[in-house]
């Protein structure tokens, strides 16, 4: 097993890369074998644009470039693919072979992606969600202004706030991610623990600036 591997109901897989696979942003052959040694299906990656839009991919490889921070889909052997550097891929299942991933940073969040994206899998034919979190940043490392704190306090819930390693306000991002799961009548079945910022294990922009990316793909076989 993959260390950050999770098997969903209906036989649904999610997998998260981590920095010992490689960066999976960017393009060509490199990139390419990366990809495909982490899972070996036809990926699907967004175009992510930090918004609540959700795309129905109905074929192995469609709306790849799509401007969207979620997908979802019924195909067998569509793999759903979202890169992440600090923000928080939440991959989504249900009995009946519907799956989906959100790449939730926090004006995604706010704007509505996790619920939009449980709601595109219901209107699949979803009844039973079942949800992983996937490697993203901790309040230890994430540092957050205070308009925006309360903004997502107002939405979430005063559990969203916390404090980094210096006493500074920070935004609780797994927290939010959960309330979100919670509200859309999903159920979280599974959880990384790891900080994106301080594990050394996963690509950060928050406290490494980088353009490298982790993948978090789903899929059913």
């Amino acid at each position: 097993m993959h260390p950050a591997d999770w098997e969903l109901a209906g036989g649904i897989r999610v997998r998260s890369t981590s920095c010992a696979q490689g960066d999976m942003a960017g393009a060509g052959s490199t990139v390419e074998r990366r990809r495909r040694a982490a899972v070996d299906e036809t990926w699907t990656l967004l175009r992510q644009v930090h918004g609540p839009r959700v795309v129905v991919v109905d074929h192995p490889g469609a709306a790849s470039g799509e401007p969207a921070d979620a997908a979802v889909t019924t195909k067998p052997g569509a793999a759903l693919a979202v890169l992440t550097a600090d923000c928080a891929p939440v991959g989504l299942g249900s009995p009946e072979g519907v799956l989906g991933v959100v790449h939730a940073g926090w004006k995604g969040l706010r704007a509505g992606v996790v619920e939009s994206a449980v709601t595109t899998m219901r209107r699949l034919g979803a009844t039973r969600i079942e949800a992983v979190l996937g490697p993203c940043i901790r309040p230890c490392c994430y540092s957050f202004g205070e308009d925006d704190l309360q903004d997502m306090a107002g939405r979430y819930g005063q559990g969203v706030r916390s404090c980094d390693r210096h006493g500074t306000p920070a935004l609780d991002l797994p927290a939010a991610v959960k309330v979100a799961l919670h509200n859309a009548g999903a159920t979280l079945v599974g959880e990384s623990k790891s900080c994106t910022g301080c594990s050394g294990s996963y690509w950060s922009w928050r406290t490494g600036s980088t353009q490298r990316r982790q993948a978090t793909v789903v899929w059913r076989p």
